[in-house]
């Protein structure tokens, strides 16, 4: 009998552990084929942020607006009235000067002599409305750091320009070394919504600036000359006028558009 009761107890027991090892192992099933966890109950607790993926780390600073880009693409595929409001900051490179609407001295006219395409306007004495000579000052466009001011520059020698002039004849474009030998000593500014002016054929830049420094809009930055030209590098003082170019994101204003786009949005710059 004692022996009976053992074997009893001990298939009691099996039993008894039996029910325990298959409710663990099915009623987590259960739980999730019946509606799913009833409060969180069956789910491990995981630490919720304090902000959604999109927002700043904590101890970011956000970017301020001026200093985000305009458009992030080609701003010529805008609409040019659109280009106009968003550039209507600038103002003349040259005192009270207006834009000469030749076409030829406007973005995107032929440079035979260097297999290019003109990449900025020209202010030229006779044609601005202003005299512009020899040591006429040339302005910020707007207010800008310095990005490059050629302090120390050297004119190409008569051989030099003739293989400059060789190698771009063989080339599909005129290489940006050398087109950057052809304007001469220069200066870049980098303005609000990452624009960037060129000032090009400058006979001086002023002492006191420097690469990183802030100007204010109107400041002078240099004056005319006609460096970097067929003209300087033959000894004379003909050819002077400032080459001024607007860029963003790696392209030039008036960049493959037609030339009534471009006067278009030149006026409402600028006049």
């Amino acid at each position: 009998m004692s022996k009976f009761n053992a074997l009893l107890t001990c298939t009691a027991a099996i039993a008894a552990l039996g029910v325990l090892f298959f409710s663990n192992l099915f009623f987590p099933l259960w739980t999730w084929t019946s509606g799913g966890p009833v409060a969180g109950e069956g789910l491990p607790q995981v630490a919720q942020g304090t902000h959604p993926p999109s927002a700043e780390p904590a101890g970011g600073d956000a970017p301020s607006p001026e200093d985000l880009p305009f458009f992030a693409g080609n701003i010529n595929s805008l609409p040019r009235e659109t280009i106009v409001e968003l550039l209507a900051f600038l103002d003349t490179p040259i005192a009270n000067a207006r834009i000469n609407m030749t076409a030829g001295q406007l973005p995107g006219a032929p440079r035979p002599y260097r297999n290019g395409i003109h990449e900025g306007i020209d202010f030229y004495d006779g044609f601005s409305g202003v005299p512009i000579i020899q040591g006429t000052p040339v302005l910020a466009a707007a207010e800008g750091k310095i990005i490059r001011i050629d302090h120390a520059y050297q004119e190409m020698t008569p051989a030099q320009a003739d293989e400059f002039r060789r190698i771009s004849a063989e080339s599909l474009d005129t290489p940006a070394d050398i087109l950057d030998k052809f304007r001469g000593r220069q200066v870049w500014l980098e303005h609000q919504g990452e624009v960037i002016t060129r000032y090009a054929h400058l006979e001086t830049v002023e002492a006191g600036l420097v690469e990183g420094q802030i100007v204010s809009a109107g400041q002078q930055i240099g004056t005319v000359g006609n460096s970097g030209t067929s003209q300087a590098v033959a000894g004379r003082r003909g050819g002077r006028h400032l080459h001024f170019e607007v860029w963003l994101k790696g392209y030039y204003l008036g960049e493959g558009l037609p030339l009534e786009d471009i006067r278009f949005i030149l006026r409402g710059i600028f006049e």
